[in-house]
């Protein structure tokens, strides 16, 4: 799809803040940043990666670690949380767009494609 076409696409966004969290719906459009701004500060969400068509890529791991940086299970790490974070948080990749689940209400949202 040229970025001309890209633009022309129409694009639904819905959000709902309750329970001290704000879940954003992205229905139309998969290349999309989004950007929110809550109390904490700004947070930019990235659009989902593209499969590639089933290459594998040399710097993602193929095993069923998280991230190079969670260290061996069991293990505490520099690099890992103390306290277990919510598995729903961040963006999720849907068939024709994505979610996000922001932790904290959100007083400002921006959507660049």
């Amino acid at each position: 799809m040229s970025d001309a076409e890209d633009h022309e696409t129409p694009v639904q966004v819905e959000f709902d803040i309750s329970e001290g969290r704000t879940v954003l719906t992205l229905a139309g459009q998969r290349n999309a940043a989004v950007v929110v701004r809550s109390e904490s500060g700004e947070r930019i969400y990235l659009p989902p990666e593209e499969d590639g068509g089933g290459q594998q890529n040399t710097y993602r791991p193929t095993g069923d670690a998280e991230s190079p940086y969670d260290g061996l299970r069991g293990e505490d790490t520099p690099y890992g949380s103390a306290r277990q974070q919510d598995a729903s948080l961040g963006m999720t990749p849907m068939a024709d767009g994505f979610r996000v689940v922001h932790d904290e209400p959100v007083t400002d949202v921006r959507v660049l494609r």
